[in-house]
């Protein structure tokens, strides 16, 4: 699990990378140069609300700066979901949502 020090290592290593200066990331951040080097310093609290703003200048997602240097990549899953859906309405509103014949063809399949 990423700790608030390996997440501001990545914020760092990216910036760097990225070539932007802690007065680029100030300004994205709507805070002073000097308060953004507090942040990367650790000496304030990083909040959701700065990594998201962060990750966005870097033009990556909030999981990408969180895990970097790997990619997130959601598991490939093989199965589907089946979703079972109870409506309460009654017959004449079941026509008007032309749910009637759908079900009808559904069923005789």
């Amino acid at each position: 699990m990423k700790t608030e020090k390996d997440i501001i290592t990545n914020i760092l290593q990216i910036r760097i990378k990225k070539r932007l200066t802690q007065k680029d990331l100030s300004l994205s951040l709507g805070v002073s140069e000097a308060t953004y080097n507090r942040i990367e310093s650790g000496k304030i609290t990083l909040s959701y609300s700065h990594i998201a703003k962060i990750a966005r200048a870097f033009s990556m997602s909030v999981i990408d700066l969180i895990t970097y240097p790997e990619v997130y990549q959601p598991a490939k899953s093989s199965y589907s979901t089946k979703v079972l859906v109870e409506l309460d309405i009654n017959n004449d509103e079941f026509v008007k949502m032309g749910l009637k014949d759908k079900v009808l063809q559904t069923l005789s399949k």
